[in-house]
């Protein structure tokens, strides 16, 4: 039986727009299986400044919603190389905007893994489509 090819992204998924949906759909089309990593709440809370749209529950959720997606993993690190060695995937795959030696690149290269740069698709992006996202949210209340 041939092996299914392991394909891993990360990020925080704060609210699905179509750029993460064209990085999602590329991160699978490189493999058989996609694992998602999404950054804890307060990890958002410690880096980005701001606290979530959504919480971590409504994130996995969105994101399963998807069936392209296998399972999702939170993870509270401020970067996912523990992410990657508890998954050991074949195939790493991150927005071309981090480049080739991306944080996760040495930790790859150690554990026999590809990294995949994504292209980024237009302008979008979480913190332009945020403003939007809660005015649309506060509408629906």
């Amino acid at each position: 039986m041939k092996s299914k090819i392991k394909v891993t992204c990360n990020g925080c998924f704060d609210g699905l727009h179509p750029g993460q949906l064209f990085f999602l759909g590329f991160a699978l089309s490189k493999g058989d299986r996609l694992v998602v990593g999404i950054n804890s709440g307060d990890y958002i809370k410690r880096v980005k400044k701001r606290d979530p749209f959504f919480t971590e529950k409504e994130r996995i959720e969105m994101l399963m919603n998807l069936e392209i997606i296998e399972r999702v993993e939170i993870f509270n690190e401020d970067t996912p190389i523990e992410f990657l060695l508890r998954e050991h995937p074949d195939i790493h795959c991150n927005g071309e905007e981090y480049g080739e030696n991306c944080i996760e690149a040495e930790t790859l290269k150690k554990m026999g893994s590809q990294l995949v740069l994504i292209p980024r698709l237009g302008k979008w992006s979480t913190g332009k489509c945020g403003k939007k996202m809660i005015e649309l949210l506060m509408d629906a209340q």
